[in-house]
């Protein structure tokens, strides 16, 4: 086995020998590094509290300068917030606004540029704030200033600048005063783009320049621009008098043409705007139909006539009817076509509308059968005798009777005895007569017309008819004491006193009447189609009887005769007379109820005399055929 030899360690003299040249390196450098902490702390020490050299904001030389004097410095070298102008011009007016960037709000930071500039070198580590103090010193350094753009002040500016511009369009407008039309015509409206107002400022806010902004204002066209010609059609509808009048009076005494003024036809006007299909508006001008209807209105009655039923009689052997007087058409105001007539007519020249009427033709017209109207048979009959009446009073008997022949009255139609009487005069053919007013027998136009009326009551009383409005006498006449007796009389006294019936059937109900100056009587008839009714009246026993006034009573009349004496009124007594009504129906049934009272009031009345100049009272002899 070889033996290896041990290795041998370096001699320590080898190493005293390197170290010996180390020395002067590391003495440099520990010199260099003292140097350079004594340069380094007296660069700090000269820059205590200042900017250290080298730095420049927009060209201003910040070094060694303290905050303070770097505010300073920096607001001297960047006035542009302040002094630079930016002028805005409106081209369609020329119009032109100046304001600085500070105005825009704009605003430079000099505290916090200046901050920045002294924070140079003295933030991060100590290597890093070493190497930022070194080469800004050898090299120097720029920094951008600190810049504030204030949104709400610079929106504040072009909310103030577009308050100048903006102008809303105003729509052509209509002034009616007293019946004239005018119109203002309308006018475009104006619209600042904001917007791009505010894109094309701050490119030059932001660049430090100066600038001439050419405004974008858009022109806003108005909805309505032109009301001129709907003035003149203003003009045409109200502008002049409008006349309605009735193209056929009946009278001289129908009505007469009503003329409204501009100012009348003004309340009826109204104006609207409705919107084009091309989205534009424009007015529209119309009358006020409803204000109209409602004008209108007003003249309905005074326009409205009555048909005129035809009058006949009934043919007994043919069973047909016979006309005796045509009918005549009744007239009613047509408000719809009188509008739409008012509509055709409103926008031309000629101001006269005339009232349309429209025609009533009446269900008994002339042409209509006895099938058409149930007019098939007779009904019923009653008579009442007038032996003893003056000349005078049979006269006015025939002349108001002669007023219901051939009346047709309508199924359920109300009969009212004083509506086809009519006015009583001398001139409608009456004679001057005594009457009955309150008891008590006078001189009077018309007196027998109450002839007529009772002999109509009882002819409707026993036709089974409901009676309305039936008045006794004031005391029982002598006339009335045959056929249907005392208690069946209805007196009349137009307007205030009439004597009314119901024509209660599906049929028509026709009444003639005859006059018969042979034997004194006075007969009505109807006819209509049986409903199989059938009548039981009954009278019942007088109470309250009052003995005839025994006293006679004289009375001066000086249109009687010289010498000559009238009697007028024969000794009645009075009483309570009630007559009774059942009405049965084709089944046997009461109509009205198990039974109707017909009531009257008679008051006792003594004899009395009317006598002339010679005579004197109480002078019998000169009555005639005196049975006193």
């Amino acid at each position: 086995m070889q033996a290896v030899p041990p290795i041998q360690a370096n001699s320590p003299n080898r190493f005293r020998n390197t170290g010996f040249f180390m020395i002067a390196p590391l003495t440099a450098v520990i010199l260099l590094l003292l140097w350079a902490g004594v340069t380094l702390a007296g660069y700090q020490s000269q820059h205590s509290g200042r900017v250290f050299t080298g730095v420049t904001v927009l060209g201003a030389d910040l070094s060694a300068l303290s905050q303070a004097e770097a505010e300073i410095a920096l607001a001297n070298a960047f006035p542009y917030p302040d002094t630079a102008v930016i002028t805005f011009y409106d081209p369609a007016t020329g119009q032109a606004w100046s304001a600085s960037p500070a105005a825009l709000g704009l605003a430079f930071d000099v505290a916090g540029t200046a901050a920045a500039a002294y924070e140079v070198g003295r933030h991060g580590r100590p290597l890093a704030r070493v190497r930022a103090m070194f080469t800004t010193w050898y090299y120097g350094r720029e920094l951008a200033p600190t810049l504030v753009l204030d949104e709400a002040k610079l929106d504040q500016y072009l909310a103030g600048l577009a308050a100048d511009i903006n102008r809303p369009p105003i729509n052509a407008a209509l002034n009616i005063t007293e019946g004239v039309a005018d119109y203002v015509s309308g006018s475009h409206g104006r619209f600042l783009d904001v917007t791009n107002t505010r894109q094309r400022l701050l490119p030059a806010l932001t660049q430090f320049r100066e600038a001439e902004l050419e405004l974008m204002v858009y022109e806003t066209q108005p909805t309505i621009t032109d009301a001129s010609e709907v003035s003149a059609e203003i003009q045409q509808l109200i502008g002049s008098p409008l006349t309605f009048y009735l193209q056929k009076p009946l009278t001289e005494s129908d009505l007469q043409p009503i003329t409204l003024a501009s100012q009348d036809l003004s309340a009826w006007l109204r104006v609207e705007v409705i919107e084009n299909g091309d989205g534009t508006m424009q007015h529209h001008t119309f009358l006020d139909e409803n204000a109209v209807r409602h004008w209108l209105r007003q003249f309905e009655d005074d326009l409205y006539r009555e048909p005129v039923n035809a009058r006949f009689y009934f043919d007994d052997a043919t069973e047909e009817l016979v006309l005796v007087a045509p009918h005549v058409n009744g007239r009613e105001l047509d408000i719809e076509a009188t509008i739409a007539q008012l509509r055709a007519q409103a926008g031309s020249p000629n101001r006269s509308v005339p009232f349309v009427v429209k025609e009533i033709i009446p269900v008994a017209h002339s042409e209509a059968t006895a099938v058409e109207l149930g007019i098939t048979e007779f009904i019923t009959q009653s008579t009442t005798w007038f032996s003893g009446s003056s000349a005078a009073r049979k006269h006015n008997i025939a002349t108001a009777a002669a007023n219901f022949y051939g009346i047709v009255i309508a199924p359920y139609e109300e009969f009212s005895f004083n509506k086809y009487l009519g006015s009583i005069s001398e001139a409608d053919g009456y004679e001057e007569g005594f009457i009955i007013i309150d008891g008590l027998t006078i001189k009077g136009i018309g007196g027998g017309i109450c002839q007529v009326s009772t002999t109509l009551y009882q002819t409707a009383f026993f036709g089974g008819y409901p009676i309305k409005e039936r008045t006794p006498h004031g005391y029982m006449l002598g006339y009335y004491r045959d056929g249907a007796g005392h208690g069946m009389d209805a007196t009349v006294y137009s307007p205030l006193v009439d004597m009314k019936f119901i024509n209660n059937t599906p049929y028509h109900l026709l009444i003639e009447n005859y006059y018969d100056a042979e034997h004194e009587a006075l007969t009505f008839k109807f006819y209509s189609t049986s409903l199989g009714r059938r009548v039981v009246k009954e009278l019942l026993p007088w109470e309250n009887v009052v003995p005839a006034i025994e006293e006679d009573t004289w009375v001066f009349d000086e249109d009687l005769a010289p010498g000559t004496v009238q009697q007028v009124d024969w000794q009645t007594e009075g009483a309570d007379v009630t007559v009774t009504r059942i009405v049965y129906n084709a089944d046997g049934v009461p109509l009205y109820g198990p039974i109707e009272y017909f009531n009257s009031r008679y008051l006792p009345v003594g004899d009395v005399y009317h006598y002339g100049p010679g005579v004197e009272p109480y002078d019998y002899s000169k009555v005639p055929d005196e049975g006193h």
